[in-house]
């Protein structure tokens, strides 16, 4: 690993995220191995334990880069628009709450997992400097939309998020219920332990946001 250039090994390190990623588009964290990524990565176990010491470093690797590629998609959004409400930014929010869901469904699944299973085992040190990173784009997110909205502050904006952040994965641990209903040894029919992801998740995000700012709510 020390013959490569730095170059080098971030090209490998992505090698490695991205056959980890399709890994886990298509199967559940419990089942995949670090033995499969390497050889879906095509490198050996000792190099893919070279860039990562464990499978929760390496996935919560994937959480911290996917959600700074999401917070740089609001940014572009945010500097690309005309003018700037905080109306509209609440517009925002909601919109990108749905899209979140339905367009990174594997982003979602992973930050479900934070809590109760990656931050178990993760590299506190590689957990720290990947977060170091998404912190600044949050920062950078939070100072696009201050610069527009006078009356909202960079730290209200990254609270905003945490709390999108927070609904999402609450809602998304309760819809396992779901599978419930499709377990053949179950007889009841669980018809009111049904969690709609994205309406419920835009709903209740949009309560707490009328909440925050009554002046903003158009219902």
């Amino acid at each position: 690993m020390n013959s490569l250039t730095e170059a080098q090994k971030a090209a490998r390190a992505n090698q490695i995220a991205e056959n980890a990623w399709h890994l886990f588009e298509t199967q559940p964290f419990a089942k995949i191995t670090m033995a499969e990524v390497a050889k879906t990565a095509g490198v050996s176990k000792g190099t893919l334990f070279n860039y990562f010491d464990c499978k929760e470093s390496l996935f919560m690797t994937l959480l911290l880069t996917g959600y700074q590629e999401y917070f740089n998609d609001v940014i572009q959004m945010i500097q690309a628009k005309a003018s700037l409400t905080l109306a509209d930014f609440i517009d925002l929010l909601l919109h990108q709450t749905k899209v979140l869901i339905e367009t990174r469904p594997t982003l979602v699944r992973l930050n479900a997992l934070r809590g109760p299973v990656l931050e178990q085992g993760a590299n506190m040190e590689q957990t720290v400097a990947f977060r170091e990173q998404l912190y600044a784009k949050n920062q950078a997110l939070g100072q696009a939309v201050a610069e527009r909205i006078p009356s909202l502050t960079v730290k209200e904006v990254s609270q905003l998020m945490l709390v999108q952040s927070a609904i999402i994965s609450g809602l998304m641990n309760m819809s396992s219920l779901n599978a419930f209903n499709h377990h053949l040894l179950t007889k009841v029919n669980f018809e009111n332990f049904q969690i709609d992801l994205v309406n419920d998740a835009v709903d209740v995000f949009g309560n707490y946001l009328a909440g925050r700012y009554p002046e903003t709510h158009k219902r």
